[in-house]
Protein backbone atom coordinates (compact mmCIF):
# COMPACT_ATOMS: atom_id res chain seq x y z
CA UNK A 1 0.00 0.00 0.00
CA UNK A 2 1.24 3.44 -0.67
CA UNK A 3 1.63 5.94 2.12
CA UNK A 4 -0.12 9.18 2.43
CA UNK A 5 -0.18 11.61 5.94
CA UNK A 6 0.42 9.73 8.65
CA UNK A 7 -2.17 7.08 10.05
CA UNK A 8 -3.22 7.01 6.88
CA UNK A 9 -2.39 4.28 3.62
CA UNK A 10 -3.99 4.37 0.16
CA UNK A 11 -4.22 1.32 -2.27
CA UNK A 12 -6.23 2.54 -5.58
CA UNK A 13 -9.30 3.88 -4.38
CA UNK A 14 -8.73 2.38 -0.58
CA UNK A 15 -7.75 4.10 2.23
CA UNK A 16 -7.05 2.43 5.71
CA UNK A 17 -6.49 4.68 8.91
CA UNK A 18 -5.04 2.97 11.61
CA UNK A 19 -6.22 3.44 14.64
CA UNK A 20 -3.84 3.74 18.09
CA UNK A 21 -3.93 1.07 21.11
CA UNK A 22 -5.95 3.55 23.16
CA UNK A 23 -8.42 6.40 21.43
CA UNK A 24 -9.19 9.73 24.14
CA UNK A 25 -10.45 13.09 23.12
CA UNK A 26 -6.65 14.60 21.65
CA UNK A 27 -6.62 11.44 19.46
CA UNK A 28 -10.19 10.86 18.45
CA UNK A 29 -10.24 14.55 17.24
CA UNK A 30 -6.91 13.37 14.88
CA UNK A 31 -8.54 10.18 13.82
CA UNK A 32 -11.87 12.50 12.74
CA UNK A 33 -9.74 15.17 10.67
CA UNK A 34 -8.03 11.50 8.79
CA UNK A 35 -11.27 9.68 8.54
CA UNK A 36 -13.41 13.05 6.85
CA UNK A 37 -9.68 14.12 4.97
CA UNK A 38 -9.30 10.32 3.51
CA UNK A 39 -13.25 10.37 2.17
CA UNK A 40 -12.34 14.09 0.85
CA UNK A 41 -9.42 12.92 -1.14
CA UNK A 42 -11.75 10.37 -2.88
CA UNK A 43 -11.81 7.28 -1.08
CA UNK A 44 -14.01 4.42 -2.59
CA UNK A 45 -13.18 2.37 0.35
CA UNK A 46 -12.55 3.76 3.92
CA UNK A 47 -11.28 1.34 6.27
CA UNK A 48 -11.18 2.43 9.73
CA UNK A 49 -8.39 -0.20 11.06
CA UNK A 50 -8.85 -0.32 15.34
CA UNK A 51 -7.40 -4.21 15.46
CA UNK A 52 -4.66 -2.50 18.04
CA UNK A 53 -7.50 -0.78 19.71
CA UNK A 54 -7.18 -1.85 23.41
CA UNK A 55 -9.39 0.79 24.64
CA UNK A 56 -11.63 4.15 23.19
CA UNK A 57 -13.72 6.58 24.78
CA UNK A 58 -16.93 7.69 23.28
CA UNK A 59 -15.01 10.74 21.50
CA UNK A 60 -13.58 7.55 19.27
CA UNK A 61 -17.13 6.47 18.39
CA UNK A 62 -18.46 10.05 17.46
CA UNK A 63 -15.58 10.47 14.86
CA UNK A 64 -16.19 6.98 13.67
CA UNK A 65 -20.40 8.45 13.35
CA UNK A 66 -19.05 11.45 11.33
CA UNK A 67 -17.43 9.99 9.17
CA UNK A 68 -20.40 7.17 8.78
CA UNK A 69 -22.72 9.69 7.31
CA UNK A 70 -20.13 11.60 5.44
CA UNK A 71 -19.36 8.29 3.75
CA UNK A 72 -22.80 8.11 2.84
CA UNK A 73 -23.30 11.61 1.34
CA UNK A 74 -19.73 10.91 -0.41
CA UNK A 75 -20.99 7.57 -1.29
CA UNK A 76 -18.01 5.89 0.19
CA UNK A 77 -17.98 2.72 1.91
CA UNK A 78 -17.27 2.71 5.49
CA UNK A 79 -15.77 -0.30 7.43
CA UNK A 80 -14.53 -1.06 10.85
CA UNK A 81 -11.70 -3.58 11.76
CA UNK A 82 -12.11 -4.44 15.71
CA UNK A 83 -10.49 -7.22 17.77
CA UNK A 84 -10.54 -6.20 21.05
CA UNK A 85 -14.41 -6.54 23.15
CA UNK A 86 -14.80 -3.25 24.67
CA UNK A 87 -14.28 -1.82 21.53
CA UNK A 88 -17.06 -3.70 19.80
CA UNK A 89 -19.11 -3.44 23.08
CA UNK A 90 -18.69 0.18 22.67
CA UNK A 91 -19.59 0.53 19.01
CA UNK A 92 -23.01 -1.26 19.27
CA UNK A 93 -24.02 1.09 22.40
CA UNK A 94 -23.08 3.12 19.86
CA UNK A 95 -25.55 1.66 17.07
CA UNK A 96 -22.76 1.61 14.87
CA UNK A 97 -22.20 -1.89 14.17
CA UNK A 98 -25.76 -1.57 12.70
CA UNK A 99 -24.50 0.73 10.23
CA UNK A 100 -20.50 -0.15 9.60
CA UNK A 101 -19.39 -3.51 8.49
CA UNK A 102 -16.91 -4.92 10.86
CA UNK A 103 -14.52 -7.22 10.09
CA UNK A 104 -11.69 -9.32 12.41
CA UNK A 105 -8.94 -8.51 10.34
CA UNK A 106 -7.45 -5.98 7.71
CA UNK A 107 -7.05 -8.28 4.78
CA UNK A 108 -10.39 -9.72 5.40
CA UNK A 109 -11.76 -6.07 5.42
CA UNK A 110 -9.60 -5.07 2.33
CA UNK A 111 -10.57 -8.04 0.33
CA UNK A 112 -14.47 -8.63 0.92
CA UNK A 113 -16.79 -7.08 -1.85
CA UNK A 114 -13.60 -4.64 -3.04
CA UNK A 115 -13.32 -3.36 -7.02
CA UNK A 116 -9.83 -6.16 -7.08
CA UNK A 117 -10.89 -8.58 -4.50
CA UNK A 118 -13.42 -11.52 -4.27
CA UNK A 119 -16.51 -10.81 -3.41
CA UNK A 120 -17.50 -7.77 -6.65
CA UNK A 121 -20.13 -9.26 -7.89
CA UNK A 122 -21.68 -10.10 -4.33
CA UNK A 123 -22.40 -6.33 -4.22
CA UNK A 124 -25.60 -4.58 -2.81
CA UNK A 125 -27.76 -2.79 -4.81
CA UNK A 126 -26.88 0.64 -4.77
CA UNK A 127 -28.60 4.56 -4.57
CA UNK A 128 -27.88 6.99 -7.43
CA UNK A 129 -25.59 9.44 -5.14
CA UNK A 130 -22.80 8.56 -6.70
CA UNK A 131 -19.45 10.52 -7.13
CA UNK A 132 -20.81 13.30 -5.69
CA UNK A 133 -19.29 14.29 -2.19
CA UNK A 134 -21.17 17.59 0.35
CA UNK A 135 -20.03 20.52 -2.06
CA UNK A 136 -19.88 18.68 -5.82
CA UNK A 137 -17.88 15.87 -7.68
CA UNK A 138 -15.59 14.31 -5.20
CA UNK A 139 -11.75 14.07 -6.97
CA UNK A 140 -8.80 11.87 -5.53
CA UNK A 141 -5.88 9.39 -6.58
CA UNK A 142 -8.00 7.41 -8.77
CA UNK A 143 -10.81 9.08 -11.50
CA UNK A 144 -14.21 9.36 -9.47
CA UNK A 145 -16.15 9.03 -12.39
CA UNK A 146 -15.20 5.39 -12.84
CA UNK A 147 -16.54 4.65 -9.40
CA UNK A 148 -19.81 2.25 -8.37
CA UNK A 149 -21.82 3.74 -5.74
CA UNK A 150 -21.32 2.24 -2.38
CA UNK A 151 -23.14 3.05 0.06
CA UNK A 152 -26.78 1.07 -0.18
CA UNK A 153 -30.47 2.76 -0.33
CA UNK A 154 -31.16 0.59 3.06
CA UNK A 155 -28.06 2.22 4.81
CA UNK A 156 -29.18 5.59 3.48
CA UNK A 157 -32.66 5.17 5.17
CA UNK A 158 -31.19 3.80 8.61
CA UNK A 159 -28.79 6.66 8.71
CA UNK A 160 -31.78 9.26 7.68
CA UNK A 161 -34.15 7.72 10.34
CA UNK A 162 -31.81 8.37 13.06
CA UNK A 163 -31.23 12.01 12.61
CA UNK A 164 -33.34 13.62 15.30
CA UNK A 165 -34.53 16.28 12.09
CA UNK A 166 -37.42 15.90 9.95
CA UNK A 167 -35.34 15.11 6.58
CA UNK A 168 -37.03 14.65 3.00
CA UNK A 169 -35.25 14.27 -0.51
CA UNK A 170 -37.11 15.68 -3.27
CA UNK A 171 -36.88 15.57 -7.53
CA UNK A 172 -36.93 18.94 -9.61
CA UNK A 173 -40.29 18.75 -9.96
CA UNK A 174 -41.22 18.44 -6.00
CA UNK A 175 -41.87 15.04 -5.75
CA UNK A 176 -40.52 13.32 -2.33
CA UNK A 177 -38.13 10.49 -2.83
CA UNK A 178 -37.43 9.93 0.40
CA UNK A 179 -38.90 11.41 3.57
CA UNK A 180 -37.67 10.02 7.41
CA UNK A 181 -39.71 8.69 10.15
CA UNK A 182 -39.03 12.33 11.81
CA UNK A 183 -40.87 13.86 9.07
CA UNK A 184 -43.50 11.35 8.75
CA UNK A 185 -44.13 11.35 12.45
CA UNK A 186 -44.24 15.43 12.82
CA UNK A 187 -46.61 15.85 9.90
CA UNK A 188 -48.77 12.49 11.04
CA UNK A 189 -47.92 10.31 7.83
CA UNK A 190 -47.02 6.88 7.71
CA UNK A 191 -43.01 6.38 7.18
CA UNK A 192 -43.50 5.38 3.79
CA UNK A 193 -46.65 7.15 2.34
CA UNK A 194 -44.72 10.78 1.95
CA UNK A 195 -42.61 8.98 -0.91
CA UNK A 196 -44.33 10.06 -4.64
CA UNK A 197 -46.33 12.82 -3.14
CA UNK A 198 -45.51 16.44 -4.51
CA UNK A 199 -43.93 18.25 -1.65
CA UNK A 200 -47.02 20.93 -1.63
CA UNK A 201 -49.17 17.91 0.68
CA UNK A 202 -47.29 19.40 3.51
CA UNK A 203 -48.06 23.60 2.45
CA UNK A 204 -51.33 24.96 3.78
CA UNK A 205 -53.22 25.23 0.49
CA UNK A 206 -53.71 29.35 0.46
CA UNK A 207 -49.99 28.86 0.63
CA UNK A 208 -49.28 26.17 -2.32
CA UNK A 209 -48.71 28.43 -5.41
CA UNK A 210 -46.21 30.60 -4.03
CA UNK A 211 -44.68 27.48 -2.64
CA UNK A 212 -44.29 26.17 -6.64
CA UNK A 213 -43.16 29.63 -7.62
CA UNK A 214 -40.36 29.37 -4.46
CA UNK A 215 -39.47 26.03 -5.76
CA UNK A 216 -38.64 26.97 -9.58
CA UNK A 217 -36.78 29.43 -8.29
CA UNK A 218 -34.14 28.29 -6.17
CA UNK A 219 -34.14 25.13 -8.70
CA UNK A 220 -32.86 28.05 -10.94
CA UNK A 221 -30.19 29.10 -7.99
CA UNK A 222 -29.73 26.15 -5.38
CA UNK A 223 -27.98 27.05 -2.62
CA UNK A 224 -27.72 25.63 0.76
CA UNK A 225 -29.64 27.67 2.89
CA UNK A 226 -32.39 28.48 5.19
CA UNK A 227 -35.69 28.78 3.35
CA UNK A 228 -37.34 32.16 4.10
CA UNK A 229 -34.67 33.25 6.53
CA UNK A 230 -36.60 35.21 9.30
CA UNK A 231 -39.99 34.22 8.13
CA UNK A 232 -42.54 32.21 9.69
CA UNK A 233 -42.88 29.64 7.79
CA UNK A 234 -45.89 26.91 8.29
CA UNK A 235 -46.61 23.44 7.53
CA UNK A 236 -49.84 21.46 7.48
CA UNK A 237 -49.96 18.21 8.72
CA UNK A 238 -52.62 15.31 7.54
CA UNK A 239 -55.48 16.05 9.77
CA UNK A 240 -55.14 19.83 8.45
CA UNK A 241 -53.89 21.43 11.57
CA UNK A 242 -50.91 23.54 11.02
CA UNK A 243 -47.18 24.24 12.72
CA UNK A 244 -44.64 26.86 12.51
CA UNK A 245 -41.32 25.42 11.24
CA UNK A 246 -38.09 25.97 10.06
CA UNK A 247 -36.50 24.56 6.57
CA UNK A 248 -33.02 24.15 5.22
CA UNK A 249 -32.68 23.36 1.84
CA UNK A 250 -29.53 22.08 -0.05
CA UNK A 251 -28.69 21.07 -3.57
CA UNK A 252 -27.94 17.41 -4.28
CA UNK A 253 -26.85 16.77 -7.44
CA UNK A 254 -26.25 13.07 -8.69
CA UNK A 255 -25.08 11.34 -11.65
CA UNK A 256 -28.85 11.50 -13.02
CA UNK A 257 -31.18 14.39 -11.30
CA UNK A 258 -30.72 17.11 -9.03
CA UNK A 259 -32.70 16.53 -5.66
CA UNK A 260 -33.08 19.00 -3.32
CA UNK A 261 -32.54 17.57 0.46
CA UNK A 262 -34.39 19.66 3.16
CA UNK A 263 -34.23 19.74 7.19
CA UNK A 264 -37.51 20.61 8.97
CA UNK A 265 -37.71 21.34 12.28
CA UNK A 266 -40.80 22.06 14.48
CA UNK A 267 -40.69 25.45 15.65
CA UNK A 268 -43.57 25.75 17.83
CA UNK A 269 -41.77 26.09 21.28
CA UNK A 270 -39.43 28.04 19.29
CA UNK A 271 -41.91 30.48 18.91
CA UNK A 272 -43.53 30.61 22.13
CA UNK A 273 -40.38 31.83 23.55
CA UNK A 274 -40.09 34.41 21.04
CA UNK A 275 -43.72 35.60 21.88
CA UNK A 276 -42.76 35.04 25.60
CA UNK A 277 -39.83 37.58 24.94
CA UNK A 278 -41.82 40.33 23.54
CA UNK A 279 -44.48 39.96 26.83
CA UNK A 280 -41.59 40.45 29.38
CA UNK A 281 -41.59 44.35 29.22
CA UNK A 282 -37.43 45.68 29.72
CA UNK A 283 -36.29 42.85 28.45
CA UNK A 284 -33.99 43.66 25.19
CA UNK A 285 -33.53 41.80 22.03
CA UNK A 286 -29.73 40.52 22.86
CA UNK A 287 -30.85 39.43 26.32
CA UNK A 288 -33.80 37.29 25.10
CA UNK A 289 -31.40 35.95 22.37
CA UNK A 290 -29.25 34.69 24.95
CA UNK A 291 -31.70 33.51 26.63
CA UNK A 292 -33.15 31.41 24.07
CA UNK A 293 -29.49 30.62 23.62
CA UNK A 294 -28.64 29.49 27.17
CA UNK A 295 -31.85 27.65 27.00
CA UNK A 296 -31.22 25.63 23.92
CA UNK A 297 -27.46 24.45 25.71
CA UNK A 298 -29.38 23.47 28.31
CA UNK A 299 -32.29 21.66 26.69
CA UNK A 300 -29.52 20.08 24.81
CA UNK A 301 -27.33 18.76 27.80
CA UNK A 302 -29.87 17.63 29.69
CA UNK A 303 -30.77 15.51 26.81
CA UNK A 304 -27.69 14.36 25.89
CA UNK A 305 -26.89 13.94 29.81
CA UNK A 306 -30.27 11.66 29.86
CA UNK A 307 -29.60 9.46 27.10
CA UNK A 308 -25.98 8.72 28.66
CA UNK A 309 -27.45 7.45 31.64
CA UNK A 310 -30.19 5.59 29.76
CA UNK A 311 -27.25 3.60 27.68
CA UNK A 312 -25.25 3.04 30.80
CA UNK A 313 -27.74 0.80 32.56
CA UNK A 314 -27.13 -1.68 29.72
CA UNK A 315 -23.09 -1.26 29.43
CA UNK A 316 -21.09 -3.33 31.46
CA UNK A 317 -19.56 -1.83 34.34
CA UNK A 318 -16.45 -0.05 33.33
CA UNK A 319 -18.28 1.52 30.17
CA UNK A 320 -21.28 2.39 32.23
CA UNK A 321 -18.86 4.29 35.08
CA UNK A 322 -17.21 6.40 32.06
CA UNK A 323 -20.73 7.08 30.89
CA UNK A 324 -22.19 8.34 34.32
CA UNK A 325 -19.22 10.08 34.75
CA UNK A 326 -19.43 12.26 31.67
CA UNK A 327 -23.22 13.00 32.38
CA UNK A 328 -22.56 14.18 35.77
CA UNK A 329 -19.66 16.36 34.02
CA UNK A 330 -22.53 17.61 31.47
CA UNK A 331 -24.66 18.67 34.27
CA UNK A 332 -22.32 20.14 35.90
CA UNK A 333 -21.05 22.36 33.34
CA UNK A 334 -24.78 22.93 32.44
CA UNK A 335 -25.12 24.56 36.59
CA UNK A 336 -22.22 26.33 36.15
CA UNK A 337 -23.47 28.11 32.93
CA UNK A 338 -27.11 29.25 34.33
CA UNK A 339 -25.21 30.21 37.06
CA UNK A 340 -23.11 32.73 34.97
CA UNK A 341 -25.99 33.69 32.71
CA UNK A 342 -27.73 34.69 36.38
CA UNK A 343 -25.34 36.79 37.63
CA UNK A 344 -23.67 38.02 34.84
CA UNK A 345 -24.71 41.17 36.10
CA UNK A 346 -22.92 41.57 39.37
CA UNK A 347 -22.98 39.52 42.47
CA UNK A 348 -25.52 37.48 44.03
CA UNK A 349 -27.74 39.06 46.57
CA UNK A 350 -26.05 38.62 49.73
CA UNK A 351 -28.77 36.42 52.42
Amino acid sequence: MTDGTAGVSWSGQRAVVTFPEQVSVPDAARIGEQLLGALGQGAVILIADMSATVRCDRAGADAVARACLRAAACQAELRLVITAPDVRRLMSAEGLDRLVPVYASLEAALTAGSPDGPGTSDLPRRTVLAGWGPTGPMTGPDDASSRTPLVTEGVLRQLVDALDDGVALAAEDGTIVLANRKLAAMFGYQPASLAGQPVEVLVPAALQEAHRKHRAAYAAKPAARPMADRARLAAVRSDGTTIPVTITLAPVPTADAHLVLAIVRDATHARLRDDLAVLLGGTTAREAERSRELLDRVVSSLFRAGLSLQAAAVLPADLARERISSALQHLDDTIHEIRDHIFRSGPPPET
